[in-house]
């Protein structure tokens, strides 16, 4: 329980770092961070190790974005923690479907035009 609670306040900092970030490197970062914070917190190891390889080989796409955008992403990142900490699973998979497809929609659209589908 302890460590759940643990978990929980890294990710809230780290959305308030991301909220704070004075440049798209910094919040790069941090939410890179935030992601693998996340994987880790399921408690599976070899789980987190692949989403980890996954979400490199995704920031390979990952284009420098306004801030005001990023934060917009960011707002999902917080409601993710809520849901995390209501201990709330049906809401924390709906924010993080919601957050993948928005980032599908934006981050990927230019790999279907060179014959990868995201």
């Amino acid at each position: 329980m302890h460590a759940a609670r643990q978990r929980i306040g890294e990710l809230e900092a780290l959305v308030a770092r991301m909220d704070q970030a004075s440049d798209w490197a910094e919040f790069h970062t941090c939410d890179e961070r935030f992601h693998m914070t996340v994987a880790a917190a399921t408690g599976l190891p070899s789980a987190a190790e692949q989403y980890g390889l996954v979400l490199r080989e995704l920031y390979r796409y990952y284009l420098p974005s306004p801030l005001s955008h990023l934060r917009e992403s960011n707002c999902e990142h917080a409601e993710l923690v809520t849901a995390l900490a209501d201990r709330d699973p049906l809401k924390a998979a709906e924010v993080a479907r919601g957050h993948v497809e928005a980032l599908r929609r934006t981050m990927f659209a230019g790999l279907a035009e060179h014959g990868r589908d995201a």
